[in-house]
């Protein structure tokens, strides 16, 4: 069963819609508005029938989210990617741009059309990664005392039942927070500089993000780390701000017309508490070997993080459905201890929580980020015809600076042999059966993000 809205602001609302979702209960006649629940809770509690079906819906009621002060997640909607319906893994796949020829070249060959010709596919696979158990202890003398007092009732089940499905909610937050960071981190992420931020005014500052923003929806290799070629529209995108920087920027009328307006024509906004701020003790308990405190310099450069913008697929987020038939990735459970006839209840979760490689991202920052060094590994090699060798490029950056390369080829004085070479952006060299050159092949792997910084490999084809 999926989550879903349950409005009520009352123990009689509240009791009511048990007893309408009840077969076993509605031979009792519905509370009145005013009138108390406590006669119900008596009938309730004495007939173990009715006691056991009204305790079956509270767990109903568990995976719906009653409408009060709960907290919700602000990132739910563009993070959940769906459900996973077999095996335990998603497989990410794109291409980059199709095969192209020059006509007057190829106008004789007459038997091109016979060639395959085969897509730069890029595969990335997500694990179910995610894997948690929450839970809490109903005890029937306190049920009964819930039906005493005015909202005694609902808040007996939001700090019980409810509460696992708000702590799952508040984990994912922090995880997914977690994975934004660790990937700015990284340098996987596009990094630009707003210059002289101190002095700049939001209308100024949000001017340069929407600049950003505009070049994303054309195809560019350069927000993303395969380089693959990709555009992402306005209204795909996602655009975050922290809690205060959302304050100032939205009430300037420049910021106010970069978000989506009833015509949807421009970025989605996400608010974030804070890019420094973290509860690492809880992400440690999440996630135990896989969790790596941020140190203080780590800190310091995310404390300068102005805002980012991310695909609405940046997120991988799957929930694996379970043996239940549950659509949601969530499975409740729950017993009686026989000793204390107390009934524990046990909320599963399994998903897959991840990123792309693949989806364009910018992060805004106001320190100054520089590539100092690319180098490519093996820098010298030798192998025959017809072969396919990987290159890996090493990217030394600071400030965050995106880490990503673009590879080529490097012309070798108009040798027509190497033209034929091939390099894709995973470094992967295809040298050509029947290749016959004695210049070496030379790759090259350009940064992306400074492109007067290069590695190159030299490649003898004996």
């Amino acid at each position: 069963m999926g989550t879903r809205t349950l409005r009520v602001t009352n123990n009689e609302e509240l009791l009511s819609f048990i007893i309408n979702q009840t077969p076993e209960l509605q031979e009792l006649d519905l509370p009145i508005q005013g009138e108390g629940t406590k006669k119900y809770g008596e009938i309730i509690m004495n007939e173990d029938r009715y006691k056991n079906a009204f305790i079956n819906t509270i767990n109903l009621i568990g995976l719906t989210l009653i409408k009060r002060n709960e907290w919700e997640n602000p990132w739910e909607s563009f993070t959940n990617r769906g459900t996973l319906k077999f095996g335990q893994q998603v497989r990410e796949m794109i291409q980059d741009l199709a095969k192209v020829f020059d006509y007057n070249k190829e106008y004789n060959n007459k038997t091109k059309f016979l060639e395959s010709f085969v897509p730069d596919v890029l595969t990335y696979v997500h694990e179910v990664n995610f894997q948690k158990v929450y839970a809490t202890t109903i005890n029937e003398t306190e049920l009964l005392m819930a039906f005493d007092s005015e909202d005694g009732l609902l808040d007996f089940i939001a700090d019980t039942v409810g509460n696992l499905y708000e702590t799952f909610k508040y984990d994912k937050y922090q995880v997914d927070k977690y994975q934004l960071a660790r990937r700015f981190l990284q340098g996987t992420v596009t990094t630009v500089q707003i210059e002289d931020f101190d002095n700049l005014t939001p209308r100024q500052i949000l001017t340069k993000m929407k600049a950003y923003s505009n070049k994303m929806t054309f195809r560019k290799p350069f927000y993303n780390p395969a380089g693959i070629r990709k555009a992402t529209p306005h209204a795909k995108q996602i655009t975050m701000l922290d809690t205060e920087g959302e304050a100032e920027y939205t009430t300037d009328v420049l910021a106010q017309s970069y978000f989506r307006n009833e015509a949807e024509l421009k970025t989605n906004l996400a608010l974030i508490d804070g890019y420094n701020d973290f509860d690492e003790a809880r992400l440690a308990e999440l996630l135990e070997d896989d969790f790596v405190p941020f140190t203080a310099a780590e800190k310091e450069q995310l404390a300068n993080v102005v805002g980012n913008i991310i695909s609405d697929k940046w997120f991988m987020d799957f929930y694996k459905s379970l043996d239940n038939g549950n659509s949601d990735g969530k499975r409740q459970i729950e017993f009686i201890n026989p000793t204390t006839l107390e009934r524990n209840i046990f909320l599963h979760v399994q998903m897959v929580i991840s990123t792309s490689p693949y989806e364009n991202a910018i992060v805004f920052v106001k320190n100054t980020p520089s590539i100092t060094s690319v180098t490519v590994s093996p820098s010298a090699l030798s192998t025959s015809a017809g072969q396919t060798v990987k290159l890996n490029a090493t990217v030394v950056a600071t400030g965050m600076a995106n880490k990503a390369v673009q590879w080529s080829v490097e012309d070798s004085k108009g040798d027509t042999e190497t033209a034929k070479v091939t390099v894709d952006q995973r470094g992967n060299v295809t040298i050509p059966a029947g290749y016959e050159s004695e210049n070496p092949i030379v790759i090259r792997a350009t940064s992306i993000y400074d492109d007067t910084k290069y590695g190159e490999a030299s490649i003898t084809v004996l």
